[in-house]
């Protein structure tokens, strides 16, 4: 993805519509950053689904995260028109469990719960 330190909507949004040419369907698999650039876009535009990986909603009193792509909003989707499926990790030092929980509820995504695989970002055995 463009810009990845911060993660900037104006960027990231347009590079998924026109690089990698998202419809409805498609798929969109977003990790952390990734996951609000996915959740962000599927307010707007017509996808087949969403696999979240370590999703947020908001910038968890981190400065940097204010320049990331906002999370959508618990609720924000009122008519679903697409399945999700989150994976959340209890042990991830960056994203509080309860935050992880706050996405899959308002979202109605089906959250597979994860022990000792801290923010995803090994290799799974």
């Amino acid at each position: 993805m463009p810009d990845p330190v911060t993660a900037r909507e104006q960027i990231w949004l347009p590079f998924i519509q026109e690089k990698l040419k998202c419809d409805e369907e498609t798929v969109i698999i977003g990790h952390s950053s990734g996951a609000a650039a996915a959740m962000r876009y599927a307010e707007t535009h017509k996808v087949f689904g969403l696999i979240l990986v370590g999703a947020y909603t908001s910038d968890l009193g981190d400065e940097n995260e204010r320049e990331r792509v906002p999370a959508m909003g618990a609720g924000a989707n009122e008519k679903k028109r697409w399945h999700i499926v989150q994976f959340g990790f209890k042990d991830d030092p960056f994203l509080p469990w309860e935050e992880q929980q706050v996405v899959a509820e308002g979202l109605g995504a089906e959250l597979h719960k994860h022990i000792e695989r801290g923010h995803f970002q090994n290799t799974i055995p």
